[in-house]
């Protein structure tokens, strides 16, 4: 039931959520005039106020703060309860106020901390391209909806050459440095709709969708050519093998696609090294 009720409400934008907020602190108001002032609603005011921390921004959580304390100052002068003096009430919206807002707030850095830890698990922690999971996540999504409706997909594969000799030649910083080049080549040189990833010690893939034989040839070339310039840049010895698997529709999985774009990564590397190879794959295969 309530994993029912969060998909619905991640489905919905802040306005409706926020809408739907107003529309809780206006429902408690009038429970709560109706009950009596003997009765305290003050729990269930926060009902709304987690949920419109969560789902929107923290000015608009702070907002409505505001007016569940209004409504429940107005409640209490609509009740005719009376007070030894008339300054009680705003001092008791103040208080209560003040624990909403309190509220919000640390619900608020809650979620920011969940969402940056989130965001930590899916990056490599180097690089800041996605993690091997992460990536085998995000293209077999992309994947699902290609293969669906039957369009072109291409993977790379490419593997650093030497990448060793650096490590032991100028120390494992140094090697840090060229995987943190590679990765800023790739993040340049992608369409924002593409999915590159480090799967792992010197081993980065793309995921291109949408994408024919000849986009492919262009955009791999220039990802080379740009990389061996950074290299050279740097006076890094490393070189690229690289594999490039085009679908004209999309393969079963993710790891199906890995699989033959690694597989023609290998066979550079076994040609000498440092170069390309385009294959067109049969997805039934």
């Amino acid at each position: 039931m309530l994993a029912r009720i969060k998909t619905a409400l991640d489905q919905r934008s802040p306005a409706q959520v926020t809408a739907l907020g107003l529309a809780i602190v206006g429902l408690l108001g009038i429970f709560d005039y109706l009950s009596g002032y003997e009765m305290s609603f003050s729990i269930f005011y926060l009902a709304p106020i987690v949920l419109v921390t969560w789902y929107t921004k923290k000015w608009t959580a702070y907002t409505l703060c505001m007016i569940c304390a209004l409504t429940w100052l107005l409640v209490d002068y609509a009740s005719g309860h009376g007070y030894s003096h008339p300054l009680i009430p705003f001092w008791n919206a103040g208080v209560r106020l003040a624990f909403f807002l309190i509220t919000a707030y640390l619900l608020s850095e809650l979620k920011n901390h969940l969402r940056y830890e989130e965001k930590q698990a899916r990056v490599d922690g180097l690089t800041q391209l996605f993690n091997a999971r992460a990536f085998r996540e995000l293209a077999s999504k992309t994947l699902q909806a290609a293969r669906r409706y039957r369009r072109p997909v291409v993977l790379g594969y490419i593997d650093l050459d030497n990448f060793k000799a650096v490590n032991d030649g100028a120390g494992h910083a140094e090697g840090d440095r060229v995987l943190q080049t590679v990765a800023r080549t790739l993040n340049r040189c992608v369409r924002a709709s593409d999915i590159a990833g480090r799967m792992g010690g010197d081993e980065f893939a793309v995921f291109m969708p949408e994408t024919e034989r000849a986009g492919t040839e262009i955009t791999f070339q220039r990802i080379r050519e740009e990389l061996l310039r950074d290299m050279a840049n740097h006076g890094w010895p490393v070189g690229f093998s690289i594999g490039v698997a085009v679908f004209p529709t999309a393969p079963t999985t993710i790891d199906q696609a890995l699989k033959r774009a690694d597989h023609l990564m290998y066979r550079v590397k076994q040609s000498g090294k440092n170069n390309i190879i385009y294959e067109e794959q049969s997805s039934e295969d």
